[in-house]
């Protein structure tokens, strides 16, 4: 506990009792802990479990792994070797020596165990490969071009269809995502691991870790970051199983004492809405509180809020439940608008799309110019969102946050696509466009309450 950050309720009361409850004796045996990025808060988590894993009298073994791969990780910082020449170390190698000196024993760390490893049965790529050449390649069998997809070969790699990937960083890519699943399934093999603890499941070599231990039938632990006044969060999904998550929330909201929750989910949507919380000024740094500049005058003010859509494109989903993408959906929206007497439809871009490749912007300008909205504020405009909401007679989103806060706020909120709130009874879903007309003859709220267990997770979950 610090002075400046009251040590607060968690999710889970501590770490060792979820372990207890969540792992069988058995599981609980020997656990493996991998780590393919060297970000400091992942390193920390990493050497939490680690510990808290030994003092419960498992076996422990740490592969800090960053430096080895192929193809660096996007949480790769320092090479190992550069840093000694400086008379230093990188930081998961600091880590590694201080677990050592607070009690665990030196073979607990453990260097990757194929000392020369060969690429063997790659699948064979394409001389000019596109997002759908990579999307169906597998290894063991398991998912590596889906993997490949979530880390993009520079900032600029746009998510057409269309688009040819760099040969060279894909050959890289796919013996990187085959070096980890070797590695690991051998790691597995030699070290008899019952249950591996892995990054968030997102990236090429979380995910290629994950494989092996899957197809190993061993357990998978996936760590990431916790809610906002929490440290760090462990759960057995994957950060993009979205089902999974809402169910977490609303066992959380239930299991929480009542004195407290309601404020605490409060907080979590206040602090959006008055651009307090940490981290958000990166989203709307542009935008200014209650500015509606623009907003044209409507008997049915329809506001549509899209999704960041290289955050969505890979997701593992029947596509077909959600009009086929974003812009197609809009297009829908649009149709259903144009045909509803005093609609007007306003499209607010999300202001993350600004970071994004400049071939995503000409596509979704592109879509949006196609729609024919009455306005479009862009993801620049210094229109203030929740002043939008708040004005907006119904709201709509792809899956956007946009849809669980407009909820709370109390309109009428929709969701298009796959969203991580639609479970919970805060917003309606519209599969087609006859599912549009007839939200927009009749939209109703439903009830705000419902959305508060989104804000109790975001801000409480996992562990101090």
């Amino acid at each position: 506990m610090t002075a400046d950050r009251p040590r607060v309720q968690a999710e889970h009361l501590s770490l060792e009792r979820w372990l207890r409850e969540s792992l069988s004796e058995d599981e609980r045996r020997h656990i493996g802990l991998i780590s393919l990025n060297q970000w400091p808060f992942m390193c920390a988590v990493v050497g939490e479990v680690a510990l808290t894993a030994h003092h419960m009298g498992s076996e422990v073994s740490v592969g800090l792994w960053a430096d080895y791969t192929p193809l660096p990780d996007p949480g790769w910082t320092t090479s190992r070797r550069a840093a000694r020449t400086l008379l230093s170390r990188s930081i998961d190698e600091n880590l590694g020596k201080a677990l050592v000196r607070v009690g665990l024993p030196k073979s607990s760390i453990a260097r990757p165990p194929i000392r020369r490893w060969k690429a063997r049965d790659l699948p064979p790529i394409p001389a000019a490969i596109t997002r759908k050449d990579l999307r169906v390649l597998t290894y063991h069998p398991s998912p590596m071009g889906r993997s490949i997809l979530q880390v993009h070969p520079t900032p600029d790699t746009p998510i057409r269809e269309d688009h040819i990937w760099p040969q060279l960083y894909t050959q890289r890519a796919v013996e990187s995502y085959a070096w980890v699943y070797d590695e690991v399934t051998e790691l597995i093999h030699r070290r008899e691991i019952t249950t591996l603890v892995v990054y968030n499941g997102r990236f090429t070599h979380d995910q290629a870790a994950a494989a092996a231990a899957n197809a190993a039938g061993v357990k998978v632990l996936y760590y990431d970051a916790g809610g906002l006044e929490t440290g760090f969060d462990l759960t057995f999904a994957t950060t993009h199983d979205w089902e999974h998550l809402q169910h977490r929330m609303l066992r959380m909201w239930h299991d929480w004492p009542s004195d407290d929750r309601e404020e605490i989910a409060n907080t979590w949507f206040r602090n959006r809405q008055t651009h307090a919380e940490p981290g958000i000024e990166a989203f709307l740094e542009f935008q200014e509180i209650g500015n509606l500049d623009g907003l044209p005058d409507a008997d049915l003010l329809v506001v549509f809020f899209s999704s960041s859509p290289d955050e969505i494109a890979e997701l593992d989903l029947d596509w077909t439940q959600y009009h086929g993408s974003q812009p197609q959906a809009l297009g829908a929206l649009a149709k259903a608008v144009q045909s509803t007497p005093g609609a007007q439809l306003v499209v607010r871009t999300h202001p993350h799309m600004r970071l994004k490749p400049p071939l995503d912007h000409v596509d979704w300008r592109a879509a949006v110019a196609l729609a024919g909205p009455a306005v479009h504020f862009d993801a620049d405009a210094p229109v203030d969102s929740y002043a939008l909401m708040r004005a907006a007679d119904i709201v709509f989103t792809y899956g956007s946050t946009s849809g669980v806060e407009a909820a709370f706020l109390g309109r009428p909120a929709v969701v298009l696509g796959p969203s991580a709130y639609d479970l919970l009874g805060c917003v309606h879903y519209a599969q087609n466009q006859d599912d549009i007309c007839s939200i927009l003859q009749r939209p109703e709220p439903l009830p705000a309450m419902n959305a508060l267990p989104y804000g109790l997770l975001m801000q409480r979950r996992g562990f101090n």
